[in-house]
């Protein structure tokens, strides 16, 4: 009698290890999508840097271009490039700071 069991204990364990082996596909369109999506969201490590270091750093160097730029206006203004002296200064790192999505770096590479 035991060795009976052992033989359908052994029969069912062969069974179950062939079909759990068989290689698992999902194609289509719409896998296709939600992986280039899952490939375009950053890492949530990225996220939090972004959010910890990135933004505050951006906070400042809105700041700092602010006070750059009115001590740099004279001189813009004799040379007649204020406009460039404030998209410089001003307008791109509050671009940075305020309107990027969390995760996402300018020229940044596109993850195979």
């Amino acid at each position: 009698m035991q060795r009976r069991t052992i033989s359908l204990i052994c029969a069912m364990a062969l069974a179950l290890f062939l079909t759990a082996a068989q290689p698992v596909s999902a194609e289509g369109p719409a896998f296709d999508i939600a992986q280039r999506e899952a490939r375009l969201q950053p890492d949530g490590g990225i996220m939090l840097a972004d959010v910890l270091i990135a933004r505050p750093i951006g906070m400042a160097a809105c700041a700092v271009g602010l006070v750059g730029t009115v001590l740099a206006l004279p001189f813009a203004a004799f040379s007649g490039n204020i406009y460039a002296v404030a998209e410089r200064l001003v307008v791109e790192p509050f671009v940075y700071t305020f309107q990027r999505p969390v995760g996402h770096f300018p020229g940044e590479l596109p993850s195979r």
